[in-house]
């Protein structure tokens, strides 16, 4: 057996860019991922850049602890199909080198990049862990510490709802302020206006300074309900808030497991007992089998392509994906069974690296196994072709009456076969890592498998419409290089075809998956965002809903309404318990009208309250109550969906009716550039498609490596730049429609300029 250095060296090159192409994908896919879960931080103006870039970095190593070893694997897999498909490994063989040589350089790939991610693993992951909790807590303490924003309602204060409708955030003045005080140990209720006032802060005392203020008390004396009111020329009173807890809990010493490297988590679990214990000893465990994965992939990779007889990327994308999910599968299997101490949580980190040894032992020893074609035979058994063998009837004598008929259903099948099949893989990832991510919480409840499943399974939809446009990016250019590689596009061109004629298909099909990810967008995401989040923070409460307890705040022009949710609601809320309307003054501040219902519901621009409903009016310095059983108030909008706050929970009618009746000017721009972006939606594809396509074609001269590296590097440019734009936009510096739809409108002409220079 002879070895050779240029052997070894050509392997390595033939992996490293579809590994470094992966790597970079899947970080920059679950950085958005874990990204998602800090929105409060990156898209609020009020907070600092340096918090927000230190979020930013602090979310990096554990995202490429994860990716490190998915990227191996894959580079391992497509680098040696591109190889074997190319009859290299014959000719590797034919001069005497077996496959020792092949393993040995890639083996050693594994090695490196293993010691990579057990150094990230030791160091990076829990000094990572430790700024994302300083973060979090350091923002809490900034949006205490910083002025109320008029337009939004402030519950931090203990006791109090505070809402300012006007007033200026660099002097820390307000206008037409309205205060919520409940006082349940002498069953009080105090309804505060005023029209100018402002808020002094001093450690955890601050005091409420208020002129020309208006003092309604509803208080609750020997059954019977009082009503008293008084106007005050200037009033202060202190108030507690939540700066002592936060600033305890920043200065607190005491680190999370996730926050302690290998030689403080063994030292920590010493001192720990029962689940606790184990469940320090499986995230020690886990860095560990983390930091080992990348040299049993790369094995494990080099092995699945050595050992089946097959051409083609198609089938090692297909072959990576199943093996990661077999091995992720048995580590979540083992740390399950150590939870219920079937095991010992040594043995079920062994789970996983014993089965893929063993199975690499076998495919390296055993002799080559002869599959059965037709169980992997995609293009043959899969959709219009599958059918119109099944009737007998030629695929060219269906399209016999369509001109080029027959090579726009081989662009689109080819389109959608990879579009698919790239989904597939990302999503699988995406699935995994939120899985190990939710495990421990998953793991600990008694029903806690089927709440992960049907998370993941809620989760769905929201996935879609985050990765389709890298999914369509990756398949249209890998469909037009391979047609361009095949001399097709050559053969079409010589066939005295336009490229536009060839491209047509695709963009057609982009337009029409357009319209799909609108529809999903408008009529299936904002109900499934709902359930998932829930199911999500049930997860992470261990079994717990989330406690809906307390009152919510809206505003709408001269209306404030306080309410309270009811149980298990999910979807979009019509129906509320305790509602109470406050109505003031149209030219003031005065209060003039409650209406109080234990229950109400939204409907048809009406909102219509219960039999026990009452109004509380005030009118020429008198106080009237009367009962108004069953009756109702004109509302266009639905007030009760303006809790949800997040505009992910809404469709774009929905939120144009925020953006309507929202005052706090930094909220209008969340919910304009949330508008913008779903516009987007339906252009997105048939805009990726626009410089994609062209630019693969213009690149069918250079490598394959090296159009892949162009485009997903255009592609990265496209996300930075509208990541950016969208800051700009969230922060006021340019309006929220310029923010989002330059960068369309960039690359739109970008791909225009690309399409006119192909030669047709």
């Amino acid at each position: 057996m002879r070895f050779s250095w240029l052997i070894s060296k050509y392997i390595i090159q033939a992996i490293l860019p579809y590994f470094i192409f992966s790597w970079l994908l899947l970080t920059v896919i679950l950085f958005v991922q874990q990204g998602s879960r800090f929105s409060d931080i990156f898209f609020s103006s009020n907070i600092p850049n340096n918090l927000v870039w230190q979020l930013s970095f602090a979310l990096v190593p554990n995202v490429i602890a994860f990716t490190c070893p998915m990227a191996v694997l894959v580079g391992v897999i497509i680098g040696l199909s591109k190889i074997q498909g190319d009859s290299e490994l014959i000719s590797i063989r034919a001069a005497g080198i077996g496959n020792t040589q092949i393993v040995i350089p890639i083996a050693l790939l594994g090695i490196l990049l293993s010691l990579f991610t057990f150094f990230i693993n030791i160091y990076g992951v829990p000094l990572a862990a430790q700024v994302v909790r300083k973060v979090a807590l350091q923002t809490a303490l900034y949006k205490l510490e910083s002025p109320i924003e008029p337009g939004v309602f402030n519950t931090e204060i203990n006791g109090f709802a505070i809402y300012v409708k006007n007033g200026d955030l660099e002097r820390g003045t307000w206008k037409n302020i309205f205060i919520y005080n409940e006082d349940k140990e002498n069953n009080q209720t105090r309804l505060i206006t005023s029209k100018n006032g402002r808020i002094d802060s001093n450690e955890e005392v601050s005091e409420l300074v208020l002129e020309d203020a208006i003092i309604n008390t509803l208080s609750f004396e020997n059954n019977h309900e009082k009503i008293a009111s008084e106007s005050i020329r200037q009033m202060r009173f202190a108030i507690k808030t939540k700066r002592g807890e936060f600033i305890e809990k920043l200065s607190k010493t005491e680190q999370t497991p996730e926050e302690l490297g290998l030689n403080q988590l063994v030292s920590y679990a010493k001192s720990k007992e029962g689940k606790e214990k184990v469940e320090i000893d499986i995230i020690w465990h886990r860095r560990i089998l983390l930091s080992l994965t990348p040299l049993i992939f790369a094995l494990l990779g080099t092995a699945l392509v050595l050992k089946f007889n097959r051409k083609g990327k198609g089938f090692g994308v297909f072959l990576a994906l199943f093996g990661l999910v077999v091995y992720y599968l048995l580590a979540l299997f083992g740390e399950q069974l150590a939870r219920t101490n079937k095991i010992s949580v040594f043995t079920s980190s062994l789970i996983p690296i014993l089965s893929s040894l063993l199975f690499i032992f076998w495919f390296f020893l055993s002799s080559r196994l002869a599959l059965n074609k037709s169980a992997f035979n995609f293009n043959k058994k899969t959709g219009l072709n599958y059918l119109i063998r099944k009737n007998k009837v030629s695929k060219t004598n269906f399209y016999i009456d369509f001109r080029a008929g027959l090579l726009d259903y081989d662009i689109v099948s080819t389109l959608l076969k990879y579009f698919l099949l790239t989904f597939s893989f990302i999503t699988a990832i995406y699935l995994i890592f939120t899985a190990f991510e939710l495990w421990k919480f998953a793991g600990e409840i008694e029903n806690g498998v089927s709440l992960l499943l049907k998370y993941l399974f809620f989760l769905l939809p929201f996935i879609y419409i985050q990765l389709a446009p890298s999914a369509l990016m990756i398949a249209t250019l890998t469909t037009f290089v391979i047609k361009s590689r095949q001399n097709e596009i050559v053969t079409w061109t010589a066939a005295g075809r336009s490229i536009y004629r060839l491209l047509l298909p695709c963009f057609v099909l982009m337009i029409f998956l357009g319209f799909i990810n609108w529809e999903s967008q408008e009529r299936i995401l904002p109900n499934t965002n709902r359930i998932q989040e829930n199911l999500r923070s049930q997860i992470r409460n261990r079994g717990v809903s989330k406690n809906k307890e307390g009152k919510f705040w809206v505003s709408n022009n001269n209306r404030i309404y306080s309410f309270e949710l009811p149980d298990n609601e999910i979807g979009t809320i019509k129906k509320v318990k305790n509602l109470s309307v406050f109505e003031f003054t149209e030219k003031d501040t005065r209060l003039q009208t409650i209406f109080k219902s234990n229950e109400a519901i939204w409907q048809e621009s009406k909102i219509k309250f219960d039999a026990g409903a009452e109004k509380i009016s005030w009118a020429n310095e008198k106080i009237a109550r009367v009962k108004i059983g069953n009756a109702e108030i004109s509302e266009e909008f639905n007030p009760f969906v303006s809790m949800s706050e997040k505009p992910s929970y809404l469709n774009t009618e929905e939120i144009k009716q925020q953006i309507i009746n929202i005052e706090s000017e930094n909220e209008q721009r969340n919910y304009e550039t949330a508008l913008e972006k779903k516009y987007t939606t339906i252009f997105l594809p048939f805009v990726i498609t626009l410089f994609t396509a062209p630019f693969a074609l213009s690149l069918h001269r250079k490598g394959r490596v090296t159009t892949v590296a162009y485009a997903v590097g255009i592609w990265l440019l496209y996300m930075g730049i509208s990541s950016a734009f969208e800051q700009f936009g969230l922060n006021g510096f340019i309006s929220p429609k310029f923010a989002v739809w330059s960068p369309i409108l960039l690359f739109s002409i970008a791909g225009t300029i690309l399409v006119s220079r192909i030669k047709t």
